[in-house]
């Protein structure tokens, strides 16, 4: 069997994450998860605009999620579903360890996967539209952080619009393998 592309992504540091973080990015063919999420949607006219256009959920206080992982030959597509809304994304490891890139449609993220003390923060790097670089300043702000508590993935995911920084979307919650009784 092939590594996990993600321990591609993070490299050396895949060694140092939680057994529940690794859990969540080993994908040889199909994985499912589902937990809970709260979702905070920017009020801004420009930060709801970048949230529609992306497919962010509404804002809820505490809502069903689930997430398919689906291996590819260069790197897994996932498929999100909060409550009744679903978006999709492709990841796959960047050329360089210690990041990955995440394709929405036309536009393209690399994003740093910093580790320290069993936590993973997600800044982003750099981004592309239709293949075409874009400067640092039309770049969201991602504060996102994958970690872990109660023996359980938690993420927290907050992306705030360039130069403004209104918050566009901010869900965390956590998941567990679908296999796994949610209590």
């Amino acid at each position: 069997m092939n590594s996990p592309h993600f321990e591609r992504a993070f490299g050396a540091a895949w060694f140092e994450l939680p057994r529940e973080i690794r859990d969540l990015h080993e994908v040889s063919d199909v994985r499912r998860f589902a937990g809970i999420a709260r979702v905070e949607r920017g009020r801004q006219f420009i930060p709801r605009l970048i949230a529609s256009l992306f497919g962010f959920p509404p804002a809820a206080d505490a809502c069903p999620v689930q997430v398919t992982k689906t291996r590819e030959a260069n790197g897994e597509l996932w498929e999100r579903q909060f409550d009744l809304k679903r978006f999709r994304s492709r990841c796959a490891p960047a050329p360089e360890a210690g990041r990955f890139r995440e394709r929405f449609g036309a536009f393209l993220f690399e994003v740093d996967l910093d580790v320290s003390n069993g936590v993973v923060s997600m800044p982003l790097r750099r981004g592309w539209f239709l293949g075409i670089p874009l400067p640092r300043w039309t770049l969201p702000e991602s504060e996102t952080r994958e970690f872990v508590a109660n023996n359980r993935f938690h993420f927290d995911v907050a992306l705030r619009a360039p130069l403004s920084g209104a918050l566009i979307v901010r869900y965390q919650g956590y998941l567990v393998p679908d296999d796994q009784v949610l209590g």
